[in-house]
């Protein structure tokens, strides 16, 4: 819940302390999507870091932060040398304001709509993502309409309609975002209370005041922030913190930990797969070339044979037939080449035996090697996950020569070009707009294990239900809710009933070749569902 409304709130009132009355020295950027502010306050130095990545947005304030000697730019230069008179939120919006005496900076957390807007003495407005000016002046004319709040958000929990207690507050208050919501969810199961609203009123006063934890899950490389008494997040790992911006930093180093571990392990295990297949087909060939033998005695015999028969062999002969009085077997007939001589024809055979015998001896000795190559690929294979360090992975990396792919700065959000629902606060739901859309979605967005859906027989959206752990069984009357909204996303929007078709997707495939959002279903099931925006499905804003 790093970007979660009321987890800011709780971040600015542990700022104060830290940025109240401290002077801007610089700011700048030398990553694409990261903007950041150092300033100063009796003698110390701190850094605010402000991260405009799509679906990955936080803000942070670290003791360092090397500044690059080359490729950085400088922003907002006019409040450079100005002190940040107080740091403050919207009263219902995830916008930061950093307010200085003549100018004020806004930190605005919308999506793909993320970004830092500087607000001059002259009330000019300038944007560190660039921005068309109809745009701009609309958000600088929104900055002056918002009521920005210098502590805590007391929100009015109180709602007549009890019936649908939490669809209703979050219309209300949309600012409480899904991770408070499934953490009330989760605490329903086990708490005796009945009363929802207290135990609203209990997770906003944990986020408030209790200690902040990062919830780790290893195994399935997920990482969370929390507070102490949180149960929505699974964790194999958790770590208590005495301050949330103590909580955002580990968070992290750690997510850079895991998501850097998690690739150079993907990269070696790919790699040692690769090499495995490799070795397996050289010792089946091999193996192959071992069972069929050698005939290095036999080609020595026919050398033999001929030899004592070298008078018997006419020129331009294609063969001869000879007494086998080697094995004393009877008559035997060897092939001769018409275009040697018979002595050559001599020579030919005691060389094949002679070859035969090397090459037997190499595939043995390679038979050998390759079960050793193989047995220590295995053995490194299945030792991979006991490497915890990084640095041991590198070292590894390079004795296995696997180069680290270089990566862009920031990697484009998918997620913001699709319609998105969640559906019972959990389960999240990706509808493609167009073909286009449809396309990046099944092609590029979905992963494996996600369910895919599309109405039967008639033109729609593509929608995939995202699968976050694919150890659980997705639900039934969940399937039957995401069929509902892909036939609802489709022209048979008015029917009554509607086929959706459903499968894994692994099971979609596209040829090269085919239109836009065309796709094919190696195998699948259908529902037949009423198309509609279900019961406990709901539309998340730019907000989520």
């Amino acid at each position: 819940m790093l970007p979660n409304y009321f987890a800011l709130n709780r971040f600015i009132v542990e700022a104060k302390p830290l940025l109240e009355n401290s002077k801007i020295e610089e700011i700048f950027s030398q990553e694409k999507s990261k903007l950041i502010i150092a300033v100063s306050k009796n003698g110390e130095e701190h850094y605010l870091e402000l991260c405009v990545i799509p679906g990955n947005s936080y803000l942070n304030i670290r003791r360092n932060y090397s500044r690059a000697k080359k490729n950085t730019v400088n922003f907002f230069g006019e409040v450079i040398g100005e002190r940040i008179c107080s740091i403050e939120i919207a009263s219902d919006d995830r916008i930061i304001k950093l307010k200085c005496l003549q100018s004020a900076l806004f930190f605005t957390i919308r999506g793909k709509f993320t970004n830092v807007f500087f607000i001059d003495a002259d009330n000019k407005a300038h944007a560190f993502k660039s921005i068309d000016e109809h745009t701009l002046l609309n958000i600088k004319k929104e900055f002056t309409e918002k009521v920005f709040l210098y502590g805590w958000n007391q929100i009015n929990l109180f709602i007549e309609n009890k019936e649908n207690y939490l669809d209703e507050i979050r219309k209300k208050y949309p600012i409480l975002g899904s991770e408070v919501i499934k953490e009330v969810k989760a605490r329903l199961k086990t708490d005796s209370s009945d009363n929802i609203t207290d135990l609203l009123v209990e997770v906003l006063n944990e986020i408030r005041h209790s200690n902040p934890c990062v919830f780790i899950d290893e195994q399935e490389q997920e990482i969370h922030l929390g507070f102490e008494k949180f149960k929505s997040f699974p964790c194999t790992e958790k770590k208590m913190f005495d301050s949330l911006i103590e909580a955002v930093n580990f968070l992290l180093a750690k997510k850079y930990h895991l998501k850097d571990r998690y690739s150079k392990l993907k990269l070696i295990r790919n790699h040692l797969d690769r090499e495995l297949k490799k070795v397996s087909s050289k010792i089946q060939n091999l193996q192959g070339l071992i069972e069929r033998g050698t005939k290095e005695e036999e080609y020595n015999k026919f050398g033999k044979l001929l030899l004592a028969n070298l008078s018997s062999i006419k020129s331009r002969m294609s063969s001869i037939i000879v007494e086998d009085i080697i094995s004393g077997r009877g008559k035997i007939k060897i092939d001769l080449n018409p275009s040697l001589s018979p002595q050559k024809n001599v020579d030919y055979y005691f060389d094949k035996s002679r070859s035969e015998k090397i090459a037997f001896a190499k595939y043995l000795q390679l038979f050998e090697n390759a079960k050793k190559d193989f047995n220590q690929l295995k053995n490194l294979l299945d030792s991979l996950d006991n490497i915890e360090s990084t640095k041991e992975l590198d070292e590894l990396m390079k004795t296995l020569k696997i180069k680290q792919p270089q990566e862009p700065d920031a990697k484009e959000d998918l997620s913001s070009k699709f319609k998105q629902y969640l559906i019972e606060g959990k389960y999240k739901v990706y509808v493609g707009k167009d073909s286009k859309s449809n396309d990046l979605l099944t092609t590029r967005f979905a992963k494996q294990n996600d369910y895919w859906f599309h109405a039967r027989g008639s033109s729609g959206s593509h929608l995939v239900l995202r699968v976050e752990n694919i150890k659980e069984v997705i639900p039934k009357h969940i399937l039957k809710k995401a069929a509902a909204i892909a036939a609802y996303h489709s022209k048979s929007k008015t029917s009554g009933t509607a086929a959706v078709a459903y499968t894994f997707k692994k099971y979609v495939v596209k040829k090269k070749g085919d239109p836009a959002g065309t796709v094919r279903l190696l195998r699948e099931d259908v529902l037949l569902v009423k198309p509609e925006i279900p019961v406990g499905c709901e539309y998340i804003s730019s907000l989520d």
